[in-house]
């Protein structure tokens, strides 16, 4: 606890009044400053409750319309009059007539039912209760925010991501791995109070609260934010296991233009296959170079001596640091986690399933050992951004318009630039965004009904079937304006253009395939889903 009461003192003696900042470890300890209130407002929290019980719950709720006639309360945060909004983007604007229990025909049963299932704490069981004047105890919405299934709150997190790019001073301070949902309200003095509630990468849920607007205390406290969880472990932490498993995997082609003589196992020729953890490779090239590298499951030795890996998005971006970069130069690291972040999305292919891209100069190169700690924390930092707007390319040294050198990007580093002020010089055309830029979904409901009624009879075919495992929820189905239908495992989203004719439901099953098999080989063999589509089909 010395912690803590050092920085309950050092904020207690700041200029400005104290804040409270609360949150819970992944194992349950409560962490902060001290004392905290008896009760705090929920202001707009409410929100995250009722968007996590969406997701949750597979609900294909209708787009909210903002009409001109008839503008409700609060309805100016949510569109212009004769715009619509989808559910991701109602939260990112605090939408509340989008989340309003009428609305969305949510029933107190079915509430009640759904989070006493996942042992909430008794104020979250009254639908009544989600009002911005209820308050409780900051523990118990700590409580709840806790309990929210990891597949919402994975989902409510990456909705909230705009959220962190809208705030200069935090985004600098904390990076993109703290998701949140501001807040404001007045407390029993009707002073305007405000702050922030949501989740850091490994599921720790957070409550802050000052006096102030929610903007204002998150600017003004960006800095004390970051020593918190700074000396807590917390900006640093692995993201939680379900949030690891979400990530866009990469399918890896390793040494790409480097062909392998051999590759041997401790002196004896390896085996097709992963490679065993614990044990030794070591790498002959043609050229006559080798090299030795540990035993890692992810990586495959196949036909011809080549070597695949298949990797989670954010561990391929930190292994790209490794091998193009120095990841102890902690700035020009973090951009460059963000550059090429930004290069494989705007070129790795996309067949289906995971992404693939080569291990080649022409590229990128990927190192084929597990990231250094400070590589995985460069890509914690930036987790989930990119820049949009203009094509990402970076060097070794030369920086040019629209091209990032590593060499120039460092002395910069050294010189006190933060990593955004670096992507801004190298990249002034590009703007930051976040990986997933489909925040709107146009839904599908009858698809997503018709998916609902069909997909437990196929059940009965799919589990003879090795490697399926059915999505955690009904996945939202949402309209494909252009582009090649495709699913979002991550955001258990089906993008597609129809589905009323039969290759449009053949189309989506395909896609559902493609969830069901998410975590199998068989999830990118297109070959095999398009067969096992077909046969759905008729069942």
């Amino acid at each position: 606890m010395g912690i803590l009461l050092a920085m309950a003192a050092a904020w207690a003696s700041a200029a400005t009044p104290p804040t409270v900042l609360a949150w819970r470890t992944s194992d349950g300890e409560l962490r902060g400053t001290a004392p905290l209130p008896p009760s705090v407002p929920l202001g707009s929290t409410w929100k995250l409750f009722v968007y996590s019980y969406l997701f949750s719950a597979g609900a294909q709720e209708p787009v909210y319309r903002c009409e001109r006639a008839q503008r409700e309360a609060g309805d100016e945060y949510c569109c212009d009059p004769g715009e619509s909004i989808g559910r991701d983007a109602a939260l990112q604007r605090s939408c509340g007539a989008y989340f309003a229990p009428r609305r969305l025909g949510l029933t107190d049963a079915n509430w009640r039912r759904f989070w006493s299932e996942q042992d909430a704490p008794a104020w979250l069981l009254s639908l009544p209760a989600l009002q911005p004047a209820t308050t409780v105890p900051p523990e118990r919405l700590l409580d709840a925010l806790q309990r929210v299934p990891a597949a919402g709150r994975i989902a409510a997190r990456e909705a909230l991501l705009p959220n962190t790019l809208r705030e200069p001073a935090l985004l600098a301070a904390v990076g993109s791995s703290p998701r949140f949902k501001t807040w404001s309200w007045f407390n029993e003095s009707q002073e305007r109070w405000g702050g922030a509630a949501g989740w850091l990468a490994d599921g720790s849920p957070f409550w802050l609260g000052a006096p102030g607007t929610g903007q204002k205390v998150l600017a003004r406290e960006a800095g004390r934010l970051a020593e918190a969880w700074q000396a807590s472990g917390q900006l640093s932490g692995s993201p939680e296991a379900a949030a690891l498993q979400a990530q866009p995997c990469m399918d890896v082609r390793l040494f790409a233009r480097y062909p392998l003589a051999s590759i041997r196992r401790e002196g004896q020729p390896a085996s097709p296959g992963p490679l065993t953890a614990g044990a030794r490779y070591t790498l002959r090239f043609a050229n006559g170079q080798s090299m030795e590298i540990p035993g890692q499951p992810e990586l495959m030795l196949g036909a011809g001596l080549q070597l695949q890996a298949r990797l989670p998005l954010e561990d391929y971006v930190a292994r790209v640091v490794d091998r193009e970069g120095d990841a102890k130069e902690t700035a020009a690291a973090r951009a460059l986690a963000v550059a090429a972040r930004s290069w494989l999305r705007q070129n790795a292919a996309t067949p289906g399933g995971c992404l693939q891209v080569a291990d080649d100069s022409r590229a990128q190169r990927v190192s084929p050992r597990p990231p250094s700690d400070a590589a995985r924390a460069a890509a914690a930092f930036t987790a989930g951004l990119v820049l949009d707007g203009a094509p990402v390319h970076y060097r070794s040294d030369g920086a040019a318009p629209q091209l990032m050198g590593w060499r120039e990007a460092v002395a910069a580093s050294r010189a006190g630039s933060s990593f955004e002020a670096l992507l801004r010089d190298a990249y002034p055309a590009a703007v930051l965004s976040g990986w997933h830029d489909d925040s709107d979904c146009a839904p599908l409901p009858l698809a997503a009904a018709w998916l609902g009624e069909r997909s437990p009879r196929w059940g009965r075919v799919l589990r003879a079937e090795a490697g399926y495992e059915p999505p955690d929820a009904l996945p939202q189905v949402c309209e494909l304006g252009q582009g090649v239908p495709h699913a979002d495992p991550r955001r258990g989203r089906i993008f597609l253009r129809e589905w009323r004719s039969r290759e449009g439901r053949v189309t989506l099953i395909h896609e559902y395939l493609h969830l069901a098999f998410r975590r199998h080989p068989r999830g990118q063999d297109e070959s095999y889903i398009e067969r096992l589509a077909q046969q759905l089909a008729d069942v």
